[in-house]
């Protein structure tokens, strides 16, 4: 045999015996993981396999470099040395043969050093869960870098400014809450978390004031950004963003430490692509240059960081922003039905900022898409609890094998009041959000209680000036401290400092309170909104600190419709209590079967069984913030969600919301589905309570009326979808 028919029957054997290892890749995969294009954006739709890709990539480079269906040969190969690699692909045992010298001589000869490689994705537990992946396929190969772009910039800078110190989240969160605390007396979480996504935002995309949007006054927010920054000064702290500036301003103004870091990193891998920001992208291309290799894996359908300085232009421009950039696409989706594929492609082809590509559906086996049309947040609540409870009895299901999505944590309420109430166990993703701990529910329900125990000094002091009633700090300072032999009301009408108009106001205000607990429970909630100026107080409170009003109505109006389950203060009380304890209680329990409650984007790059997308409706999703400017981030928003279900796919719509007829979304109609007459949320036999004529049973149910016995005996007929539309029966 000549030189060259041993050198074409080496090639052969090569590359299949290359190509076997790979043999779980579908073809599109492959042609990624052999790809020889310099720079290359993989575009990977949901479920079609992007990390499986990527860690074969990381595989393929570290074991046989760059060389599948090369001309890049050995030198001097021998019969024997093709009888040895016949052996190997008959054995299919490269993993024994890594560290056998002929196998190194023969196929590993333009193999990448790990040191070479480096790997970033968007979270410590994503490059954990990767690094893992990797080290169980390769067990005799040392692991390259697997980190996020701050876990690298942190090692690198360290070399250079010696020990570095990062501010932690909890004593950001801690610093920026006391700041908004010095203008507002309450600060809820999520306004905490806003500013510091804000404060990033402005120091990765380096923009000036004038040009972010902020949602309180722009003197609250500079006096918060130049306070956290402050700190970190004094403190010598850093944070995550301060890594990207610094690790930038290095590699910008020493040439040669970049040349040395582009001499090192000759391959980047970099996982999440779309979530990239300005910062990290600049630097990529400083690495990358001319002479280095970029594989970027992502998709700009399912970029929904905005807010953190995210853009898909950066995938879609992919070629004309990088060096002798391609794109490839991964298009065939393991996870989702044939159904789930089709309506999710309705839906994401309506955005314009988007590469134009081909998705398939690898199941073609038909699974359900159910929209769940609801009269409003309880009774959407009350059927998904019941679909999950049914099932969970007829079939073969875990808890777990539900998830419940939602655009924002206040829509969460009605699921796990529903849930609480059905003895369902539940598990939130997200940082524990209890809806009654906001501070508008919190100052209410101070009312409330303080119309069943004046004696009650903490919900007194909570109250007595919102709205302003002139009653001094000196004053409520006294009450604090003082032991109570008699109500609060009567401690304070006795104080000397008050004057007359203050004492009459305080009688007055006794006289009301006292009253509420005579009152129906929605009836002494509006009382508190309105006639004890509750409403008005918050409208000063919004328009004094620049904050969107429609917000906080919001609260009021999402608390009068957790209440509308309740017949008495007591009994809202008592499941407000009930609310907290279980969700404390859930904190230290490690039981894994319970029903998923998370944001859309809490769930990114998961999959469950079943999943339910809550208030499918314009101003949830989209977002009424949203609807003018991020419609695309919004619908991108929307198609990550219902990309998560493997199984089956339940969109849930409501007809009524905060006392308002509402539409359905957009997205649904884009999405090409009917949304069909509110569901039958009830059954023959169930106990219920009617708006007018209290409790009965339900009797008989079918298409079109509805037939209930009364306590009282007597036997009513209804029509079935007024009954619905309007609210009137609610279970007991």
């Amino acid at each position: 045999m000549n030189n060259n028919d041993l050198t074409k029957e080496y090639c052969e054997l090569r590359d299949r015996i290359i190509s076997q290892r790979y043999n779980y890749l579908n073809d599109h995969q492959k042609k990624a993981v052999f790809s020889k294009e310099k720079n290359l954006c993989v575009v990977a739709c949901p479920g079609t396999g992007k990390t499986t890709t990527l860690i074969a990539k990381i595989d393929y480079l570290l074991i046989f470099g760059k060389i599948y269906n090369s001309n890049d040969v050995p030198i001097n190969i021998t019969i024997e040395d093709i009888e040895f690699l016949k052996k190997i692909y008959l054995r299919n045992n490269v993993e024994e043969k890594i560290k056998h010298n002929n196998f190194i001589r023969l196929m590993r000869f333009s193999c990448v050093d790990s040191k070479n490689i480096i790997i970033i994705t968007f979270t410590k537990a994503a490059a954990s869960n990767m690094k893992a992946r990797f080290t169980a396929l390769n067990k005799d190969i040392y692991p390259p870098f697997f980190g996020t772009f701050h876990a690298l910039f942190y090692k690198i800078l360290r070399r250079y400014y010696g020990e570095i110190k990062i501010i932690n989240s909890g004593e950001a969160f801690r610093l920026v809450k006391n700041t908004l605390s010095k203008y507002m007396e309450d600060v809820n979480d999520d306004k905490v978390n806003e500013v510091l996504n804000t404060i990033s935002r402005v120091k990765v995309t380096e923009k000036e004031m004038d040009e972010i949007s902020f949602n309180i006054s722009k003197e609250v927010f500079l006096n918060c950004f130049n306070n956290y920054e402050e700190y970190k000064t004094v403190e010598n702290l850093w944070d995550f963003d301060d890594l990207q500036i610094k690790a930038k301003k290095l590699f910008k103004e020493k040439s040669n430490v970049l040349t040395g870091y582009k001499n090192l990193f000759k391959h980047i891998l970099v996982d999440e692509f779309q979530d990239c920001d300005d910062i990290q992208i600049e630097i990529l291309k400083l690495f990358i240059g001319k002479s280095n290799n970029l594989f970027a894996v992502g998709d700009e359908d399912q970029c929904i960081y905005s807010f953190r300085g995210s853009k898909p232009e950066y995938m879609v421009d992919f070629n004309s922003s990088f060096y002798l950039g391609e794109k490839l696409y991964l298009s065939l989706n393991y996870r989702c039905p044939e159904t789930i594929v089709e309506i999710s492609k309705n839906l994401i082809g309506n955005n314009k900022l988007r590469n134009n590509k081909e998705i398939e559906a690898f199941k073609k086996e038909y699974s359900k898409i159910k929209v769940i049309n609801s009269f409003d947040e309880n009774k959407q609540g009350n059927i998904i609890v019941d679909i999950i409870a049914k099932s969970k009895e007829k079939e073969e299901v875990q808890y777990s094998d539900f998830a419940i999505l939602y655009r924002t944590n206040m829509e969460s309420r009605s699921i796990i009041d529903s849930m609480i109430r059905n003895k369902i166990p539940f598990k939130m993703l997200d940082k524990e959000y209890n809806f009654f701990e906001h501070f508008i529910c919190k100052d209410i329900i101070a009312y409330l209680k303080l119309s069943l125990n004046p004696f009650d000094k903490i919900s007194f002091i909570r109250i007595i000036n919102k709205p302003f009633r002139y009653i001094s700090k000196e004053i409520v300072e006294s009450l604090k401290n003082s032991y109570l032999e008699e109500d609060c009301f009567d401690y304070i009408t006795k104080s000397k400092n008050l004057k007359l108009f203050q004492v009459n106001n305080i009688e007055k205000l006794q006289k009301n309170i006292f009253s509420l607990k005579k009152k129906s429970l929605d009836k002494a909630i509006n009382y508190v909104q309105k006639e004890l100026g509750y409403k008005d107080h918050i409208k000063e409170f919004c328009e004094k600190y620049k904050m969107d009003i429609q917000d906080y109505l919001d609260i009021i109006e999402e608390f009068k419709a957790a209440a509308s389950e309740f017949s008495t203060i007591e009994d809202l009380l008592v499941h407000i209590e009930e609310v907290k304890n279980k969700l404390s209680k859930d904190n230290g329990d490690n039981e894994k079967d319970k029903v998923i409650l998370s944001t859309i984007h809490g769930v990114k790059g998961m999959e469950f069984k079943n999943v339910f997308v809550i208030n499918c409706n314009e101003d949830y999703i989209p977002h009424r913030n949203a609807i003018n400017e991020n419609l695309e981030e919004e619908r991108r928003l929307f198609y990550v969600a219902i990309t998560r279900s493997i199984n089956n796919l339940y969109l849930a719509v409501i007809n009524r919301s905060k006392g308002k007829s509402i539409k359905p979304s957009i997205f649904i109609k884009e999405c090409k589905i009917e949304v069909g007459k509110i569901s039958d949320s009830f059954i023959l036999g169930e106990e219920i309570i009617h708006s007018y004529f209290g409790e009965g049973v339900i009797s008989r149910i079918d298409e079109k009326i509805i037939e209930i016995i009364f306590n009282d005996k007597s036997i009513k007929v209804f029509d079935k979808s007024t009954i619905y539309n309007n609210g009137l029966i609610n279970r007991k």
